[in-house]
């Protein structure tokens, strides 16, 4: 087998066909020591994001940079020809000092370290952005994410969280590696549920302009009260079908029209609370638009391939690992499997997906199974492209109160918490430049955001106020405070022209350790946002962010600029904070954070 052909199996298992030219938001480094290494060695294309900055080695030592290229197991019958390959070449040495090749030994895998030019290093990482970013190679790859997805007049309540900001993060992270990227929200707005939603606003003569004001909460309430009237009513119960009935049937004009504007005030005010979130979507899609009459020709092919199984009840179902699961009533009318297939053949026809990633519950894998089992039985193309990302649920987020119905009182709450701890912390400085509501409000988001985003994604979490809104510990909090500190630090000197400064490895070297420990994490971001979308978890970033965070704070101690009287340092310490801010402020927004300035 050649080169060629071995690298062909480290793709097929280990990673993902990666870019020869920058990623649209990639900082400089990977447009150039990355594409310098991967433009001499083009037989392995997926060595760009598998390059990695070792760690912690290199941290306690004054020694030239590395990036290093741990090779993968599958190729160890030819590794020795691969390597004998990457000695031969010749590398830019702009960038690439030496090429260093280090054989297997016992249980540690070979590797190749590349040797980077020092100060092209510390250049790459401390100067602003002056490149133009080329086109990424995954710009033909189109990754569709639906997540959120709530029910319309249903509470929109702590479990919809995770998904929400889950989804939102997976989202932001194939957007910035350059894919063509798709965010849907699919709302449910269909059932008999919706029979008993009408009923309610009936009996309870509720206006237009009282739902207006609160619509998911009045609705709700509309609901569980006409819920209990037809448990108790059977003649209310057979009501609430013949409503959604005529809905499903399109002849009452009128019920059409509200339900219509219960739709239409949901997304109004689920955007307010998608916005305090930093979370957007590029569509918003209906159970509806796949309802019974819409979805006949599913149902034909459903039927022509066999796939469709008629019960003894009237039921047809379909097998799936030996499991019966329904998909058409007794009555004829279909259940949520049969319109979740509709929308994914109808989107797969749409939107031509290269992937498209469902971010629901652990507790959704058998309904996911079987859709994706009988979707691709429909359409072969589909096979490898679907995926179900799994998440654990959040136990114990509720208000202090204790009550946890809706979302909207729990982060209420974290803002009125941290207006609390503002008002009573000694260092809080009086701001009139500063909306303090507008403030509170973000640093309580991102509290409980990160609290639960820095969780492995498919673990339950125990959700804790103390732990969530601790100013000292890995927390939302902490990376907000980080990001002021450096952006007051440099503001303060905003009259250095940094611009003009030229970066110095040597200057570097002469400082504290951790003036290098800063320039190895900044170098490490790269890598962790590929390995965090690799896994499609957010936990990897946010540490990522964590450790950025500590090595900051700890630089900032031993480095201070104010004091310091020499003007080199000054300026080489202000570009290794203004680097430092800029990737944290990156990585903020890849969580869906706003990044303030003061606090």
């Amino acid at each position: 087998m050649s080169v060629v052909q071995c690298v062909g199996t480290i793709s097929a298992r280990n990673f993902a066909t990666l870019p020869m030219a920058l990623s649209p938001c990639a900082i400089n480094m990977s447009s150039g020591i990355r594409r310098a290494i991967c433009e001499q060695l083009p037989q392995l294309k997926n060595i760009y994001y598998a390059l990695e900055v070792p760690s912690k080695v290199q941290n306690s030592t004054a020694t030239r940079p590395l990036l290093q290229w741990i090779l993968p197991a599958d190729v160890a019958q030819h590794e020795n020809e691969l390597l004998d390959s990457v000695k031969r070449q010749q590398f830019d040495t702009s960038f690439i000092e030496d090429v260093r090749v280090v054989p297997r030994n016992g249980r540690n895998a070979a590797k190749v370290e590349f040797q980077i030019q020092p100060d092209a290093f510390a250049a790459h990482l401390l100067q602003a952005d002056s490149v133009v970013p080329k086109a990424s190679a995954f710009q033909e790859e189109h990754v569709v994410v639906e997540y959120s997805s709530p029910n319309i007049a249903k509470p929109f309540h702590v479990g919809h969280l995770r998904s929400t900001i889950i989804g939102n993060v997976l989202a932001n992270l194939h957007q910035h590696l350059g894919y063509r990227t798709t965010r849907l929200n699919y709302l449910g707005d269909w059932g008999t549920q919706f029979g008993l939603l009408a009923l309610g606003v009936q009996l309870g003569s509720i206006s237009d302009d009282r739902i207006r004001e609160a619509p998911i909460e009045t609705l709700y309430n509309a609901y569980v009260m006409a819920n209990k009237a037809a448990a108790e009513d059977p003649q209310l119960a057979q009501r609430a079908r013949e409503l959604f009935t005529s809905l499903e049937a399109n002849t009452d004009p009128t019920l059409s029209c509200e339900w219509q504007k219960y739709r239409q005030y949901t997304i109004d005010e689920l955007t307010g609370m998608y916005d305090r979130l930093g979370v957007h979507f590029d569509s918003y899609e209906w159970e509806s638009q796949y309802s019974q009459r819409d979805i006949g020709d599913v149902l034909t092919q459903l039927r022509s391939a066999g796939l469709l199984q008629r019960e003894h009840d009237g039921r047809e179902i379909v097998v799936v690992d030996e499991r019966r699961v329904p998909v058409i009533k007794s009555d004829g009318s279909t259940l949520y499997l049969a319109r979740d297939i509709a929308a994914l053949l109808e989107r797969q026809r749409r939107l031509q997906f290269t992937r498209m990633l469902y971010v629901v519950d652990n507790g959704q894998a058998d309904h996911f199974n079987a859709l994706f089992s009988t979707a691709t039985a429909l359409d072969a193309s589909l096979k490898d492209k679907l995926q179900h990302v799994k998440f654990g649920r959040i136990r114990g987020m509720s208000t202090r109160q204790g009550k946890a119905v809706f979302l909207r009182d729990v982060l209420n709450e974290a803002r009125d918490v941290m207006r609390e701890k503002r008002f009573a912390s000694a260092t809080t400085k009086a701001n009139s430049t500063l909306n303090d509501e507008h403030v509170c409000d973000i640093l309580g988001v991102s509290a409980v955001l990160v609290n639960v985003l820095k969780q492995r994604r498919q673990r339950d979490h125990e959700f804790s106020w103390q732990q969530a809104l601790q100013v000292n510990g890995d927390t939302g909090i902490k990376l907000q405070y980080t990001h002021c500190r450096l952006h007051n630090l440099l503001e303060r000197f905003g009259d250095i022209e940094l611009a003009e400064i030229k970066p110095s490895w040597q200057h570097l070297t002469e400082e504290p350790s951790d003036a290098l420990a800063v320039l190895y994490e900044l170098a490490r971001f790269d890598q962790c946002v590929w390995q965090a979308k690799e896994q499609l978890e957010a936990h990897v970033l946010v540490n990522y962010l964590f450790g950025l965070c500590n090595a900051t704070s700890r630089a900032l101690k031993r480095l201070p600029v104010k004091q310091e009287k020499c003007p080199d340092k000054q300026s080489q310490r202000l570009l290794l904070f203004r680097a430092a801010k800029r990737t944290l402020q990156q990585g903020m927004r890849l969580l869906g954070l706003k990044p303030l300035n003061q606090m």
